[in-house]
């Protein structure tokens, strides 16, 4: 995120149709970032889901950082480090290393790119012995990538198309090692200079005779500019009128004398927390 500026980000899903109605869900993401200095941001977000009767609801927090250490006008790479908790009274932990890769035909996205994200999340399992019927945890890891392109098709308009899928090192007993994930196809246009809206439709590919399903999500991403970032443009715009003024003959008396400074930077921010 820019420095100083809040992003906004909001979606709606609906997944699972092709399956049985016990099996779809409905999910919603908010997630508020902030630009802390150059090249690097915070996030705080929260999900939850339930199920197509709206029972069977849950819940997950989540924070996080992310930096760009790399940024060209070919070649971005970025680092994240996200934090989640959720579960059953929130006593499900997950910590989730991140890095995303993103090549540019042109700079500002302006007609082709490819990505590529690979996460590893961090998380506690309880497995259960089918003989002595006790509990035991352990940390365990498994690794997510997505793998995308995008296409510019016109000003402000974007088609994606992404592939999604997981290893896992040491999956559950009987759970499959790879899982093949999904493939997504999506189109976002910017309405307004601050405001993007987001639309997708993702298809579960089958695995182990399960039947395909395809999810639907919408949301919007808003970037806001901060009370700082507007009490800095205010002040460039009285600027230019206090010069004129300066330059008038004050020995004039029918000439009004420049109108009196803003109030500095600092003390517009304290007042706006």
């Amino acid at each position: 995120f820019d420095v100083g500026a809040t992003d906004v980000d909001f979606y709606f899903g609906f997944d699972g149709v092709g399956r049985n109605r016990n099996q779809r869900s409905l999910s919603g993401d908010i997630m508020l970032g902030y630009g802390l200095i150059d090249r690097l941001s915070a996030y705080l977000g929260s999900t939850f889901s339930a199920d197509e009767y709206m029972s069977n609801g849950a819940g997950e927090v989540y924070i996080g950082l992310f930096g760009t250490p790399l940024d060209t006008d070919h070649f971005d790479m970025d680092l994240f480090l996200d934090f989640r908790v959720g579960g059953d009274g929130f006593s499900d932990f997950q910590v989730a290393p991140a890095l995303e890769l993103n090549v540019d035909l042109d700079p500002d996205m302006e007609s082709w790119g490819m990505f590529l994200n690979v996460a590893l999340p961090i998380y506690s399992r309880t497995l259960t012995d089918e003989l002595t019927e006790e509990e035991s945890n352990d940390t365990v890891t498994h690794v997510d990538a997505t793998l995308g392109t995008y296409f510019t098709i016109a000003s402000r308009h974007q088609i994606l198309l992404d592939y999604t899928m997981a290893f896992h090192t040491d999956p559950e007993p009987g759970a499959d090692t790879v899982e093949v994930g999904s493939v997504g196809l999506g189109y976002n246009v910017a309405v307004h200079d601050a405001i993007e809206l987001i639309s997708e439709v993702r298809v579960d590919i089958p695995q182990n005779d399960e039947p395909a399903a395809v999810g639907f999500v919408i949301g919007l991403i808003a970037t806001l500019p901060s009370s700082r970032t507007l009490a800095a443009a205010e002040i460039a715009e009285q600027e230019p009128a206090q010069q004129v003024a300066c330059n008038c003959d004050h020995e004039d008396h029918n000439v009004p004398s420049a109108p009196s400074p803003a109030p500095p930077p600092a003390q517009v921010v304290a007042s706006n927390p």
